[in-house]
């Protein structure tokens, strides 16, 4: 057990990690309690530039959404993260960054942000980045984007948490890994039992289609 050394420091110093977790939790419900309009989430690679595609994409729904009347949430980063919440600075409604602190290459000081804050633990981060919004959005990104993704998925698949939609932008990104999960390789197993599994996840192009899921999940749970 020598080699473990940033592990030992969570799991010997119990009440500094215990400790941690609850204020970081506290601090996270505080702070989205306190937003009075209803939230978006947004996911995707912090890898992107002002000049992709993505990025313009991503700004320009935000804005769009922020314009419709929601606040705009994000992991606080650069790429997609940070076109998003420039997207909802320019339409002057909440921006909301949820930082990762212990991330490297993802400061971001720009002021593009109306609520911040920053987390050590990832998994508290990702349980306030989800709580209490009401659509997570996931642009293209890699393993960090794909982790949030299917945590989310499984989640409200076994019905631990509320279901809401789970929206993947740019067909073309996502479809390959999906017809992989419902062709199933292995024909004599099943690992995904249902196929309404797979129907937890949206595939859309534009602002037009993720408005339409909004306003399918708003009739559904009015």
């Amino acid at each position: 057990m020598s080699r473990l050394h940033k592990n030992k420091e969570y799991f010997t110093d119990v009440d500094w990690t215990v400790g941690k977790v609850r204020e970081e939790i506290n601090s996270g419900l505080a702070l989205i309690n306190k937003i009075d309009k209803p939230i978006i989430t947004f996911f995707g690679s912090h890898r992107v530039t002002p000049a992709s595609k993505h990025y313009q994409d991503a700004r320009q729904v935000a804005y769009e959404l922020g314009k419709s009347g929601y606040a705009i949430l994000s992991g606080g980063g650069p790429g997609i993260m940070h076109a998003v919440n420039s997207g909802a600075t320019e339409a002057k409604v909440p921006s909301i960054g949820l930082k990762a602190e212990l991330l490297k290459g993802e400061k971001i000081t720009d002021p593009i942000f109306t609520d911040e804050l920053s987390f050590h633990f990832l998994f508290a981060r990702r349980f306030i980045m989800s709580i209490k919004s009401e659509a997570l959005i996931f642009y293209p990104g890699g393993y960090g984007t794909l982790n949030e993704l299917f945590e989310y998925a499984v989640l409200m698949q076994t019905d631990i948490v509320d279901t809401v939609p789970i929206i993947c932008v740019n067909k073309t990104y996502w479809q390959g890994l999906f017809d992989w999960l419902k062709e199933n390789p292995l024909k004599e197993d099943f690992f995904i039992h249902d196929i309404r599994d797979l129907k937890l996840l949206h595939f859309v192009e534009d602002f037009s289609g993720i408005m339409s899921l909004l306003e399918e999940s708003r009739q559904t749970f009015d």
